[in-house]
């Protein structure tokens, strides 16, 4: 019976067999159950499949009797145009409907889990150009080997690196392939940079101006070239931020060589940690940040960021395990990982089930990260996560203190851990405060502990409830806790103020 085809076609679409022509499939079952003469399937007015192949668009302008079926729903867009219809079973209907859901959903799958191989092989291919350049301090054999990476990464003819003190006076440090720019191209990449179909220019940026540009040409297809894929600028993008920090960490360490050797090398490290903190807090428009940070080392091993596109407002706060330069190293590779992450659309959840999964096979076992992330919408909506962290403390209006407790096992600890989400609101006049254990175990002469309890008590006795004062007051409150001693832990502290509108 065409009715059981139906169904049979709609448990097919949701099987591991692959069917690109399963909906001109379900159209001719169609046809053939209610006893219509042909069909189109539409969706958004254009066509997915004719049944029989035969009926053009201009026959079907010629054949009257022709009667349309919108699917509604889920499937709104979609409708079957039938010509001279004889009978309709509404379960005829429902079973077409069924089909094509389940085709639309293995196709949705599909994607899903290409995109998520795909960015986890973007953070293996940033993670092994860091491994590969390494301990070298050569400023033209760390050139050659990150264009070649690049090469490898995008599949490109030409790959350039420029490097100097100007557009004027910059030379190509590492090169593959013919040059594409000359000066006056140079001199405007220089300045900010452009992208064309061919040709893509990146300007490597520091606090101190810029250092060079970083240009890829004519990527390889089938028959030549093609244009650059959105995807393709993105992660020419990131490389760039790598490329920016191995050259800067290159120059720097130089510098400090020549000066203090080993004691300067390691200040050189705790500069570049400090580019990874914003330098400028996102401008979303409800909120306002503020953010203290204590390295108890040159080079700390907690991390902060805030990320907005102009409505959502991300912060996060990362500790890892151990002190130094070996945890400042993971804590980078975390500040990376969520700043290629959080613009794809996922979860807090689902990013940090991939930031696990990937420490997890990156790191030593006794190397882990407690990690706190929440997502904030303009009206107030709060979705956060909590891996192993202190717990994220929300400050209403009226004093009250709800926490956020973590949800599952430190990032990097655990490769298969899973995380839940918590959701709430942050209604005008509250405060999110997350911060690290350098502030709750900082210790008295005594040895006791300031504690998650004293966090909570400084913020709800709070007389002026802003970002600003719930900062000072909780630092001030752990200055007399330990009387005035240094902390003997990185110590961070963000707190997000809900303004009133």
């Amino acid at each position: 019976m065409p009715l059981s085809d139906l169904l049979r076609l709609a448990d097919t679409a949701l099987s591991s067999q692959p069917n690109p022509q399963l909906p001109e499939e379900l159209l001719r079952a169609l046809v053939e159950e209610t006893g219509s003469r042909a069909g189109v399937l539409r969706s958004g007015g254009g066509d997915v499949a004719r049944w029989p192949r035969t009926v053009s668009r201009q026959v079907e302008e010629a054949t009257e009797g022709w009667c349309e079926l919108p699917f509604g729903g889920d499937l709104d867009g979609w409708s079957v145009h039938l010509l001279q219809l004889g009978t309709l079973d509404e379960s005829v209907l429902a079973a077409a409907r069924l089909g094509l859901r389940a085709w639309r959903l293995r196709d949705e799958l599909k994607r899903t889990r290409f995109d998520a191989r795909f960015h986890l092989w973007e953070l293996e291919a940033i993670r092994a150009i860091a491994g590969s350049i390494g301990g070298i301090l050569e400023p033209e054999r760390v050139a050659e080997e990150l264009i070649n990476h690049l090469v490898a990464l995008l599949g490109v003819r030409s790959a350039h690196l420029y490097l100097g003190d100007d557009a004027a006076t910059a030379t190509s440090v590492g090169a593959f392939g013919p040059p594409v720019i000359d000066r006056d191209r140079l001199a405007e990449a220089w300045e900010h940079g452009f992208i064309t179909e061919e040709v893509a220019a990146i300007p490597l940026e520091t606090d101190g101006g810029t250092l060079g540009v970083l240009v890829a040409a004519h990527k390889e297809a089938r028959e030549g070239t093609e244009p650059f894929a959105a995807n393709d600028i993105r992660l020419l993008e990131l490389f760039a931020v790598q490329v920016t920090v191995a050259m800067e960490y290159v120059r720097l360490t130089l510098e400090s060589l020549e000066r203090e050797r080993l004691r300067n090398e390691l200040e050189t490290a705790a500069v570049i940690q400090s580019h990874l903190y914003p330098q400028r807090f996102p401008d979303v428009e409800g909120y306002r940040l503020v953010a203290r940070a204590t390295p108890s080392r040159h080079v700390a091993g907690d991390t902060y960021d805030a990320l907005g596109d102009g409505e959502s407002l991300v912060v996060t706060v990362t500790d890892v395990s151990g002190k130094g330069v070996g945890a400042g190293m993971i804590a980078s590779g975390v500040h990376a990982a969520v700043r290629l992450l959080a613009g794809n659309g996922l979860g807090p959840a689902e990013l940090a089930r991939r930031i696990n999964l990937y420490l997890a096979g990156a790191t030593a076992d006794n190397r882990f990260a407690t990690f706190a992330m929440a997502r904030l919408e303009p009206d107030g909506r709060l979705v956060g996560v909590n891996a192993g962290h202190c717990p994220m403390l929300i400050r209403r209006a009226d004093g009250r203190v709800d926490e956020i407790a973590s949800s599952g096992f430190p990032l990097g600890m655990m490769g298969f851990a899973e995380y839940s989400e918590h959701e709430t609101r942050l209604e005008p006049g509250d405060l999110l405060v997350l911060y690290t254990d350098g502030l709750t175990e900082a210790e008295d002469p005594d040895e006791e502990e300031f504690g998650v309890e004293r966090v909570a008590e400084v913020v709800s006795k709070l007389g002026d409830v802003t970002a600003e004062s719930a900062c000072s007051a909780l630092l001030e409150a752990v200055e007399r806790h330990t009387h005035g001693a240094p902390l003997i832990d990185d110590a961070t502290l963000v707190v997000v103020e809900r303004l009133a509108r």
